[in-house]
């Protein structure tokens, strides 16, 4: 059964790739219909398991989209559309005939499967043989975008013949096909998910989108405001801030807004999209740039400093931090010394990407927004990432590249099948992993003895010792420690600590005192003071409250959908918070606990 199904899946895959190869062909001889803007390919899912309210839904947030784009004919968006349901197939091939577009659907019934993974096999007769191009704006570059409209439950897409839902359940055969297939995909496209349905998986949908470079939930009442999203790119991509680091600042960015624009009104949520698209600008970095971490140089592999930390070193947030929640309060790995003096790149666990100061840079002297710790990478739905600790596995055939055996090196860049790999000894490598079924590399129990000392002597390096001792208090320091320290007098602390007083106020302004706020936290008792705390149930069956930043991380994420998930560290151990089950989810061990929100007395 088990070869009969793998059989089905490699004839299905091969007969849906040719059906891409045959549809990019298409794609490309109606270039002369092609709107001169960034490229949108909308999946609309039209199987009975939407039902007839939800097949309204889907049609209504399309229409919806189709005429935000036609009120915009300056950004020229470019819309393709593939069905899913009684036919997967191309209704419309990329164009910008929005008229046209809008009311494609009025040829399509409700009913049929929903294998989403035809569809998104499909979609690369979007991408590949000069389809279509990404498009830039400024210094901003948008890669052709995937919009998922959909209940999020993927049926067989093995069979060809279409054939009613109604009774067939989803397998989790297809279910973790789709999720690898668009893993693979939303490498390099974003893809957003718009849930339809009177009970979407929005568990699903969030994978799908989250693993994707870029992606998010659109909630159907959103889809007006997200099609306007290249507009407003093209908003930020004026503003007078620098690409390096300086686009999380809100109150920076509004203040650029409005003296950039000084004649226009932005709504509320128009605000929020540029600031989010500033703040997440390493996203849209041109492809060359990005290299879609298929293409490594030597500049991206040259460890330009030894006073910075050696590729694949793990850091968190430092003394100086300023770029508030852009590490997603863990911890990251060190993938690039930049050209610039002084700075480097981190990739948070998060897959988040930005730039940091670690030394002096051109115009400032000592600064170090991270610092070397001996955090593991804990892998939650991914196979591999950058931070993960190796060594040679079953396919080894590259001599003592590695140092000899039981070597340990940080993985650096993942690619498809093929990660770079910096071994303690210095020398970096590239290696197989899955390419043509071949495993050079095996992943390190992180908690291994093996592991623990690897980490420990890159704590060692030159890099982590020249970071300032007793400037400020670390995540992982006592609280006890870190009040003592705010205790003592000048006098009495170091002469780094001296340099840069703890707490410098300016005439007429209020500032946090860091050391004592975020970088005190603990998993212990201290309690937030926020009108509302997050508590989990150990398994003793004591509630025991979040730290501070993850209580206001979850506070957030609740605000914003009271059915998101976020993922939060508890006792050095990775949880998938699911507020809508009230669980947390432990991503090594799949253990799950019990949480609870609480609203204080006082609140409002």
């Amino acid at each position: 059964m088990a070869e009969t199904l793998k059989l089905d899946f490699r004839e299905s895959e091969n007969l849906w790739k040719a059906q891409a190869t045959f549809e990019a062909q298409k794609n490309r001889e109606l270039r002369h219909q092609h709107g001169k803007g960034p490229c949108n390919v909308f999946i609309l899912d039209t199987s009975s398991s939407l039902g007839e309210l939800g097949f309204k839904q889907m049609k209504d947030v399309f229409t919806s989209a189709i005429e935000e784009y036609a009120k915009h004919p300056e950004i020229d968006e470019n819309v393709a559309v593939i069905v899913c349901g009684k036919e997967t197939k191309f209704l419309r091939y990329f164009s910008n005939h929005y008229e046209d577009i809008k009311y494609c659907l009025d040829e399509v019934d409700l009913g049929g499967p929903s294998p989403l993974s035809a569809a998104f096999y499909l979609s690369n007769g979007c991408f590949m043989n000069g389809a279509s191009r990404s498009y830039t704006v400024g210094e901003f570059n948008i890669q052709q975008r995937i919009i998922l409209i959909s209940g999020g439950r993927p049926t067989d897409f093995t069979s060809i013949a279409s054939k009613d839902n109604l009774t067939v359940k989803s397998n989790e055969v297809f279910k973790n096909h789709l999720q690898e297939l668009t893993r693979e995909i939303g490498k390099v496209h974003p893809i957003f998910c718009i849930p339809v349905g009177i009970n979407p998986d929005l568990t699903m949908l969030e994978f799908i989108c989250y693993q994707s470079r870029g992606g998010k939930i659109v909630h159907s009442h959103q889809a007006r405001q997200f099609a306007k999203y290249s507009q407003n790119m093209k908003i930020a991509s004026r503003l007078s801030y620098t690409m390096m680091n300086d686009g999380n600042d809100r109150e920076r960015v509004m203040t650029s807004l409005v003296c950039t624009f000084p004649d226009e009104e932005f709504s509320e949520m128009d605000q929020d999209d540029i600031y989010e698209i500033c703040s997440k600008k390493s996203l849209y970095a041109p492809v060359d740039h990005m290299k879609e971490k298929h293409l490594v140089g030597p500049d991206v592999l040259e460890e330009r400093n030894p006073l910075m930390p050696p590729l694949g070193s793990r850091v968190k947030r430092g003394r100086d931090w300023i770029w508030n929640d852009q590490d997603g309060y863990g911890p990251g790995t060190v993938i690039m010394h930049c050209p610039h003096d002084g700075w480097l790149g981190v990739e948070w666990d998060t897959g988040l990407m930005y730039n940091y100061r670690y030394g002096t840079t051109f115009s400032e002297e000592n600064v170090y927004d991270v610092q070397v710790c001996n955090e593991p990478r804990i892998l939650g739905n991914k196979s591999i990432s950058s931070g993960c600790e190796v060594k040679r596995g079953p396919d080894w055939e590259w001599g003592d590249q590695d140092g000899g055996a039981g070597s340990i090196g940080s993985v650096v860049v993942v690619s498809v099948n093929v990660v770079l790999v910096r071994w303690q000894s210095g020398i970096k490598g590239q290696y197989r992993f899955g390419f043509d079924g071949k495993f050079d590399l095996q992943i390190c129990d992180p908690f291994s003895s093996e592991a623990v000392k690897y980490r420990e002597e890159m704590m060692r390096t030159p890099a982590a010792l020249i970071y300032p001792s007793g400037a400020s208090a670390s995540h992982n320091e006592d609280f006890e420690k870190a009040l003592e320290l705010s205790k003592k007098s000048e006098e009495e602390t170091s002469p780094n600590a001296t340099a840069k007083p703890i707490l410098h106020v300016v005439k007429g302004k209020y500032f946090r005192n860091p050391s004592l706020s975020l970088d005190i936290e603990t998993d212990g008792p201290n309690f937030s003071s926020a009108n509302t705390q997050w508590f989990w149930k150990d398994d003793t069956g004591k509630w025991n409250p979040y730290c501070r930043e993850t209580n206001a991380k979850l506070n957030k994420c609740y605000k914003r959908n009271p059915k998101s998930t976020a993922v939060v560290n508890v006792q050095n151990q990775t949880y998938r918070v699911v507020m809508a089950k009230n669980m947390q989810i432990n991503l090594a061990t799949r253990e799950t606990f019990d949480v609870k929100l609480v609203k204080n007395e006082f609140s409002s």
